[in-house]
């Protein structure tokens, strides 16, 4: 089987699955970079994204396509809470006017990825990943 018959047998799920392992990719990075020398930073919620991204991509080459979907919304949600539990004290400082600077860009760019990687996954739980006669 070469590449184009494998993705024609695609539907537009499979790239909503895709997207989310993409993002779920870049959110990691966003926030190692961004956090990666703070106490804001749990290794754990990026440690729990690149077991997703890694089972979900498993699953994708055994042809269980449809709990690649599943594993990618449990580990960006952990990872998202996670994230809050570490940011917590940062946004109560900030909210509270105890840190006046506000929250800075890294802050923003890191809620924004962790919420796109979230939604993404939740949506691709409720798309069709391929045809009936592809799926085990």
């Amino acid at each position: 089987m070469n590449v184009r018959e494998y993705f024609a047998e695609k539907k537009y799920g499979f790239y909503v699955l895709l997207s989310s392992m993409l993002l779920s990719l870049i959110t990691m990075i966003v926030y190692a970079a961004s956090y990666g020398q703070t106490r804001y930073m749990s290794w754990a919620a990026f440690a729990i994204l690149l077991v997703g991204i890694v089972l979900a991509a498993v699953l994708i080459v055994f042809r269980l396509y449809r709990f690649a979907p599943a594993v990618m919304l449990v580990t960006t949600l952990i990872s998202l809470l996670l994230f809050i539990y570490y940011i917590y004290f940062f946004i109560s400082s900030v909210l509270t006017g105890i840190q006046f600077s506000g929250f800075p860009p890294e802050f923003w760019a890191s809620v924004i990825f962790f919420a796109l990687s979230l939604v993404v996954s939740i949506v691709s739980v409720f798309t069709p990943l391929v045809d009936k006669k592809e799926e085990k």
